[in-house]
């Protein structure tokens, strides 16, 4: 083997000879390799129509073979090249073939001129049965067939030991090899970029030594990994024989339209075929891994001369292998569910730490530097719009500062691999900012950001990774063919930093989630402070306002007064309506400032708990309201007696006293009728009814706010409108909670708790 190095995967192609047409290097991933119109030398291949089982066509070996043992073959039927009684067997299994799938193999039979036995199989494919007979090996079964198997079970017993996937790769094609005696056994993992990396190889000294190299993602186009999905089982025994072609007996069939993507002995096509021989290989064995529909990996056994392997070997292989499949990507997704537990262990410790500083803002400063103790970055910044806090090797803050809007565009948790080629302006600071992790905070422009240097590695190719370009002797057309060259090539790759794993990013999005509904936390205790201040203010503002206001509406009212008395008899109806309308809004205005001055005591008065009977309360409240309750004919009920529970008495007494009023105030009924009334439960929900005007639903929320009223001002005997907001304040003071219910016309319930410092459990 030889070495070359290059830089940046520059590699120049070996280049067409003059006046050869340009090429398309995708021509090869849209070969239709499901439609080659041939077949491998060593089977045989019939095309039936259902039902009848009539032959459309065949192979063109089979066609020499049975024209000579049961002459022309077209028009003929499938039973009349197979003995009687092999036929009622193979007519039964034909008729259960559904829909295209995998072929099944029906058994091994011998034809009429007697000779080898062939193992056949079927499949449906679109309109046409197709049939495949291979030669059954004379030499196999029985207890050959039990060993194969026995051998399987030791093998997978080793696979499932093994420490990791890749260790259990390497069990995998050490038992493979000796089960198909094949000279190389290797196995490859895809990786992101559709390149393959083989993982383990088993092999002969002789065989091209490709562990640890990399294959381009060329080496296998878009069908061929379509076909691996498709037929996880290939086998070829001879690489080195030519394709034998289809034949069609039907005038409107061409075999160019039959799908052979479930043909075990579909041919595969050139440029796999010249890959191979390139190689040095005569026969091959490629079986698939996936997950979950995805290919994942493959097992390739390789020969340098031809080999046939039997029908029941290539069993034994298939049921490891699928086995295998199963193990490596369980142990794969083990691993990976380790290191994902671990980064998060990682960064749930992170919190816990920063949990202990004084409060949220000390804590994101010190966040970067405990960031790169946290996760696997060289420097890490705090970017929240106001400052940038930097440690480790970082881009400069100025920088970092003007990344914000590019930041803003990208996703809430962003990693890349490569951020000079997004972001160009860090192409200077290569050394200490090629990888990024970039988490959203809470406030725009907000971003905590990991940083990862240029991770300069060489990866060895197994071969040129540019596929050449080469003219076709065969055809003597241009095009593209498999290169020739598998030397080691060793390419220094720079400009990316060493890729995020699916674990760490989980684990930054596991930061975000603990930090946000933090900084929210926090946001929401600084906008309870800042409105507790502010209701404060509000409160003794009202308070002073109402206070200062009183003394000069006093004097307005008594010098209107008096100016009315003294000179009532030299003024004239209009001037005496002017002095009335004065004392009317100067008596007016004095209520609303006694209300709010009561409404701002509100919260300066200290609660005063205790246990009070709810029955001796409202017969003080029942004895105030006296007048107003005999004057309205109004009729009182309390279906059954109140509890006795913990409250302030003096702010439920004005509660009930404020709702009972409203309820005779608000009513234009003759029998007017109030109920007071609990639920039970805890605490007790209170309620007070009556039979009134009711209050529409939109109206609702608003009959609490101080000063709002529903009527015009002197309908129902006017009034502030303070009233119904010094009873929701009186309740939520009190822990409480209070709401209605009402049709208008009909009446309103008012209904209301009480829980003073969690107490209020009825007794």
């Amino acid at each position: 083997m030889t070495s070359r190095s290059f830089a940046d995967g520059a590699v120049t192609a070996a280049q067409p000879a003059p006046g050869t047409p340009a090429l398309d290097a995708s021509a090869c991933d849209r070969e239709r390799v499901q439609f080659p119109a041939a077949i491998m030398s060593h089977g045989l291949l019939f095309l039936l129509s259902p039902g009848d089982y009539r032959l459309l066509g065949a192979s063109a070996n089979a066609i020499a073979r049975f024209e000579q043992e049961c002459g022309v073959l077209a028009g003929a039927r499938f039973a009349q090249l197979i003995a009687a009684d092999t036929w009622v067997t193979l007519e039964t299994q034909l008729a259960h073939l559904g829909e295209p799938g995998p072929p099944r193999h029906l058994g091994r039979f011998g034809m009429p001129s007697g000779g080898a036995a062939f193992e056949v199989f079927a499949h449906r494919s679109a309109d046409v049965i197709v049939v495949e007979c291979e030669p059954a090996a004379a030499d196999v079964g029985g207890s050959a067939d039990i060993g194969g198997f026995e051998a399987v079970s030791g093998a997978i017993a080793a696979v499932q030991a093994a420490a990791n996937w890749q260790d259990a790769l390497g069990v995998a094609v050490s038992h493979l090899k000796r089960l198909t005696g094949f000279d190389s056994v290797s196995a490859n993992r895809f990786l992101p970029d559709g390149s393959s990396w083989t993982v383990a190889q088993s092999r002969e000294p002789h065989v091209l030594d490709v562990l640890g190299k990399r294959f381009p993602r060329s080496d296998i186009p878009e069908p061929g990994r379509r076909q691996m999905l498709l037929m996880p089982f290939q086998y070829s025994p001879d690489l080195g024989d030519e394709p034998v072609p289809l034949v069609s007996f039907e005038p409107g069939l061409d075999p160019a339209t039959i799908d052979l993507g479930y043909a075990s002995l579909r041919s595969i096509s050139r440029m796999c075929n010249r890959f191979y021989l390139n190689v040095g290989v005569r026969a091959r064995l490629v079986v698939t891994l996936a997950q979950q529909g995805e290919l994942w990996g493959f097992l390739s056994c390789w020969n340098s001369a031809p080999r046939a392997l039997p029908y029941a070997a290539r069993l034994a292989c298939r049921a490891l292998a699928e086995t295998v499949a199963l193990l490596v990507v369980e142990k794969e997704a083990a691993e990976r569910q380790r290191e994902t537990l671990a980064a998060k262990r990682r960064i749930a410790d992170l919190m816990q730490a920063l949990s202990a500083e004084p409060s949220l803002d000390e804590a994101l400063a010190v966040l970067p530097a405990r960031l790169i103790e946290a996760m696997d970055v060289t420097g890490a910044a705090l970017c929240d719009g106001q400052r940038v806090i930097l440690a480790g090797n970082t881009p400069p803050a100025d920088l970092i500062e003007a990344m914000r809007p590019w930041l803003e565009a990208q996703a809430e948790c962003f990693t890349t691999d490569r951020l000079p080629s997004l972001y160009p302006a860090v192409a200077a600071y290569a050394d200490r900012a090629t990888g990024l992790v970039a988490v959203r905070l809470l406030e725009p422009g907000q971003f905590i950001l990991g940083f990862r240097p240029e991770w300069v590695h060489e990866v060895e190719w197994a071969g040129n990774p540019q596929k050449p370009v080469e003219i076709d002797v065969t055809s003597g057309e241009a095009r593209l063919t498999a290169r020739g060259s598998f030397e080691v090539w060793k390419q220094e790759v720079r400009g990316t930093a060493r890729p995020w794993g699916e674990p760490e990013r989980e684990a930054v999005a596991d930061l975000q989630r603990a930090l946000i509904p933090w900084q929210q936390a926090e946001k929401l205790r600084q906008l309870t402070v800042r409105l507790e201040r502010s209701n404060a203010e509000l409160e003794a503002f009202a308070h002073t306002a109402a206070h200062d206001l009183r003394e000069p509406l006093r004097g307005i009212r008594n010098f209107s007064c008096f100016l009315h008395d003294a000179a009532a008899e030299r003024l004239q109806p209009q001037e005496l309506a002017w002095l009335d309308t004065i004392r009317t809004l100067s008596g007016r205005m004095s209520s609303q400032i006694e209300a709010l001055l009561q409404y701002a005591q509100i919260e300066r008065q200290d609660l005063a708990v205790r246990t009070v009977d709810l029955n001796q309360l409202l017969r003080t409240v029942f004895e105030n309201l006296s007048a107003q309750i005999t004057e309205s004919a109004a009729r009182i009920e309390i279906p059954r007696p109140l509890p006795t529970i913990a409250c302030d008495p003096v702010r439920t007494a004005a509660v009930f006293e404020n709702l009972i009023t409203n309820g005779i105030k608000y009513n234009d009924r003759s029998d007017k009728c109030i109920e007071v009334g609990y639920l039970d439960g805890t605490p007790p929900t209170f309620f007070v009814k009556d039979n009134g005007i009711g209050i529409a639903e939109r109206h609702r929320d608003a009959v609490f706010q101080i000063f709002r009223r529903l009527h015009p001002r002197d309908a129902y005997g006017g009034g502030t409108g303070a009233g119904l907001a010094i009873v929701r304040k009186h309740v939520d003071q009190q822990g409480g909670r209070i709401w209605l219910e009402s049709v208008p016309g009909e009446g309103c319930q008012f209904y209301f708790t009480l829980a003073p410092g969690g107490a209020g459990r009825g007794t």
